[in-house]
């Protein structure tokens, strides 16, 4: 399975995903996982990225999508487990400077705001 959604605590999301993340299924695999999580009101997301070794521009700008829909609705993305080609590829577009980058998910789980009570 490409993405595996787990919850870390109470409100926070993590998308683990485990292939490359480039144009075409992978992609659209990715993009339905965070429309369902989007779906269940869910505002703290992060993704590890600890099994990517791959990522091309269209994921790239994926992911800054995710960043923007989640912060029209007062949430925000975090990402864990990035090295290799991918850290370099975040760290050569800028994406490091509006994502927080942590080791791993666990890292990424701590100090989210507490959920509001709707």
């Amino acid at each position: 399975m490409l993405v595996v959604k787990k919850q870390s605590g109470a409100g926070v999301v993590v998308l683990e995903i485990n292939d490359s993340i480039r144009l075409g299924p992978n992609l659209q695999q990715i993009d339905k996982s965070f429309d369902e999580v989007l779906r269940q009101n869910e505002k703290w997301v992060i993704l590890d990225l600890t099994r990517v070794t791959y990522i091309d521009s269209s994921g790239i700008g994926t992911i800054v999508r995710m960043l923007g829909r989640l912060k029209k609705i007062g949430g925000t993305l975090r990402m864990a487990g990035v090295k290799g080609m991918v850290e370099g590829a975040f760290k050569l577009t800028q994406v490091d400077k509006i994502i927080e980058m942590y080791p791993t998910a666990d890292a990424a789980s701590r100090d989210f705001p507490p959920v509001p009570n709707p």
